[in-house]
């Protein structure tokens, strides 16, 4: 059965717990000082099990003094129970509190019009009829107004069938995310240790399995889950939970933090959201002014920088970055709340788009094209954006996300490198094929060549990209057709060395040499000094272009030679499986000189095998080795 949370709102004294009591029969003031004051301080919870959905309702402190743990306990709201009093109608708080819950994204909800036992049926007419209005002038429209008596239980019935068609309506759906739980209460339980209160609002968790606190990143196992009380052995999206993680002390925590799937959040500093500014603020927003920053369950302080302007008038929206005094573990798509610290005043509030790296300088072309992005609501394009040459790992974007590879949606500015061990933005992925294909252009004309080692301009960029992002770099340049690769081998497409007159005859007179019916070898000082010293410049160029074979360092011989050496082998295994150095020097006609290396090359290649003798002849040749 799906669990949803329904958030009560309202003023001060407008009966929202003894109207929620009503509801469960559960009184929501936890506290000796809320019972004794008639007022609640902090947040407070109740359920009530319906055929459709279980109910988990959040009472919210309706005091101005405590609109703070309003906002807190407002995270994860799926309905609002919009509580007015009928001998007072729409006051101060009801006010705030409707700003707050539109601000955070809250779109269903009940209004119950309470007390109605104190009023005439006059009074409670003209009130429902200013409570539509004022809804309906905030964006509440479809909002239906229930009167009730919590004191009396007139209407409470129809308020629950309501509350049920509403819970009903908000069934919560879409991908499953990674778990997530912000903090709201931390305490300990003698026998068991810490134990942390919240609403789970994404995914899930089970006894056994690990968390991690952010923004801090402690570890704990979970070793027992509560739901108002009872024990359970899993929890999921709606659900109000008390964890115990004993692993932590109640010292390393507090009211704010967040608990999550290990490796599922990141930490943020600087976080891009689309701000909203409420038309009942005062004044404008000025471009740097510190603010109170409200997300989940934590507070701190944040520094408003907005993009290509100075001010925010009330009413307006835009694109803006929130530098904060202290990291915030938030996902796009998450709900926030800006208040004024003096005089204290919710001024807007928005959705977070993007948990940013660094601070944003608006005037750059790479961070307006980061907003431009935003602004077309493409996140992941503005995060590859923001994240230039380097790009982005799979472990990245899920941490900032809250999603993985697999859930990584197709765009098309998006270039997956490497088996996606490597996100690139399609204008920052271009600039590498350039790089790349310009470098090895570079470095064969200083040193003239048909090809070089790849793992040199691995190792070249190795600083800047990491390991994997280089080879990756390498294998999507030959994917596009920018570059030849063969093994480690690379060189630019179609590229072939210009050898000159000199050089081809050189060339030429090489393979007269070495390409003929016996078995002829030679080694570098004697080709060069039969056939000059340009010889050492067309050898290796011999050698690449799979003519020459080098062994031993200094040697050469044909391909073909190399080829009717193996059907010798061959031949020869079949009357004896081993011979002895004599034997295979006098086979060839050849002398130790060029015998050893020789023999040590087909070692390598896996054709023989070193024996106390000679070598063993290993069959079928070529399985093993690359001939």
């Amino acid at each position: 059965m799906k669990s949803i949370v329904v958030g009560t709102a309202g003023h001060i004294d407008h009966g929202k717990t003894l109207l929620v009591k009503a509801l469960t029969g559960t009184d929501a003031d936890r506290w000796e000082q809320e019972k004794r004051r008639g007022i609640t301080m902090d947040i407070g919870f109740a359920k009530l099990d319906l055929p459709e959905a279980v109910i988990h309702f959040v009472d919210l402190p309706g005091h101005e003094s405590f609109v703070r743990n309003m906002v807190a306990g407002a995270t994860g709201i799926d309905v609002c129970l919009l509580v007015v009093a009928a001998d007072e109608s729409i006051m101060q708080q009801t006010r705030e509190h409707v700003e707050i819950l539109k601000l955070l994204g809250v779109k269903r909800g009940v209004v119950a019009l309470n007390k109605i036992d104190l009023v005439d049926e006059e009074t409670r007419e003209l009130v429902r009829m200013e409570v539509e209005e004022f809804l309906e002038a905030q964006g509440f429209g479809e909002m239906k107004v229930h009167a009730v008596s919590a004191k009396t239980g007139e209407g409470v019935p129809e308020l629950i069938e309501a509350l049920s068609e509403a819970a009903g309506e908000s069934l919560r759906s879409g991908e499953p995310r990674p778990f997530r739980m912000p903090i709201d209460r931390v305490f300990t339980v003698k026998g068991f240790g810490t134990v942390v209160t919240g609403t789970c609002i994404d995914g899930g968790v089970s006894v056994g399995e690990s968390v991690e606190i952010y923004p801090d990143g402690a570890k704990s196992r979970v070793r027992g889950l509560q739901v108002f009380g009872e024990t359970v052995e899993e929890v999921s999206a709606g659900m109000r939970v008390a964890m115990n993680i004993p692993d932590l002390a109640p010292y390393d925590l507090e009211r704010g933090d967040l608990a999550g799937e290990p490796g599922a959040l990141w930490p943020a500093r600087f976080l891009d959201v689309k701000l909203e500014m409420l038309v009942s603020a005062l004044h404008p927003l000025k471009h740097g002014l510190s603010c109170r920053l409200h997300v989940h369950t934590s507070e701190t302080n944040a520094h408003v920088i907005l993009e290509g302007r100075k001010t925010l008038a009330p009413g307006e929206e835009d694109i803006c970055q929130l530098v904060l005094e202290a990291p915030v573990a938030a996902w796009p798509g998450d709900r926030f709340i800006l208040r004024l610290p003096s005089p204290v005043r919710t001024i807007g509030g928005g959705e977070v788009l993007l948990p940013a790296w660094r601070r944003a300088r608006w005037r750059r072309r790479r961070d307006r094209s980061v907003a431009e992005a935003l602004r077309a609501g493409a996140v992941l394009e503005a995060m590859l954006k923001e994240a230039g040459p380097t790009g982005l790992t799979p472990e990245e974007v899920r941490g900032r996300l809250g999603f993985g590879a697999a859930e990584i949606p197709k765009v098309s500015s998006l270039v997956a490198w490497g088996e996606g061990t490597w996100l690139l933005d399609a204008g920052e992925a271009e600039r590498w094929l350039e790089r790349t294909a310009s470098w090895l252009k570079e470095r064969i004309a200083k040193a003239p060549s048909n090809w070089v080692s790849g793992r040199e301009l691995v190792e070249r960029w190795k600083v800047v990209l990491g390991e994997k992002k280089g080879e990756a770099m390498l294998k999507a340049a030959a994917q596009a057709g920018r570059i030849e690769m063969e093994g480690d081998r690379i060189k630019p497409a179609g590229h072939r060395v210009a050898l000159n007159e000199e050089q081809k005859r050189a060339w030429d007179r090489i393979v007269e040499a070495l390409d003929d019916d016996g078995w002829s070898f030679g080694s570098v000082e004697e080709l060069k000094e039969e056939f000059g010293a340009v010889s050492g410049e067309v050898l290796p160029l011999m050698v690449e272009d799979g003519l020459l074979i080098r062994f031993g360092g200094r040697f050469f011989c044909t391909a073909s030679t190399l080829e009717r050496l193996k059907a010798l082998l061959t031949e020869w295994k079949q009357r004896e499986e081993e011979f002895s150095i004599p034997d295979f020097k006098d086979r060839l006609g050849t002398t130790r000189k060029y015998a050893m290396p020789l023999l040590a090359y087909l070692d390598d290649l896996k054709w023989t095998r070193r024996t106390e003798t000679g070598r063993k002849i290993l069959l079928p040749l070529g399985e093993k080795g690359t001939g």
